[in-house]
């Protein structure tokens, strides 16, 4: 028997800023996932450098830090079987030019002029990462107490 997943979905600045975070919960809900937690987080650089561990030492890491502070971020705990695949598909490709139409990035996503990959949405990738994640914006949540 398949048991169910946890991932981790951030709604991002730009995503906040122009108003998709009840499209992006919408869309979760209407596939039948579950919503475990959400909160409205003021991303710090420590919790940053936790997240984009592996990303620390490109040379675009400082765009990338400053696009996750520009302003708040949305955490959401999904959970459902599957569901780790299923939401980075429903994400679309990383570069939002390239998402097709009906994926998050496809919708919402867009280029600008600046350069900074601005792509709406953060989803895990695997299981691995899915609970790393989850540990570093939501501590009080224990996925081994859910299971």
């Amino acid at each position: 028997m398949v048991k169910d997943e946890y991932t981790l979905v951030l709604v991002k600045p730009d995503g906040v800023k122009t108003r998709h975070i009840g499209d992006i919960i919408t869309r979760i809900e209407r596939k039948g996932y579950n919503i475990e937690a959400l909160k409205m987080i003021e991303p710090s650089e420590e919790k940053l450098r936790q997240h984009y561990f592996d990303k620390v030492d490109k040379p675009f890491f400082p765009e990338l830090l400053e696009y996750m502070t520009e302003g708040p971020i949305v955490g959401i705990v999904v959970s459902g079987t599957n569901v780790i695949q299923a939401i980075h598909n429903m994400a679309g490709a990383t570069n939002p030019g390239e998402a097709e139409w009906g994926t998050i990035r496809g919708d919402y996503g867009r280029e600008w002029p600046d350069g900074n990959l601005r792509n709406i949405i953060h989803t895990s990738d695997n299981v691995k990462s899915a609970s790393r994640e989850i540990s570093i914006w939501f501590p009080e949540f224990n996925i081994k107490d859910k299971q």
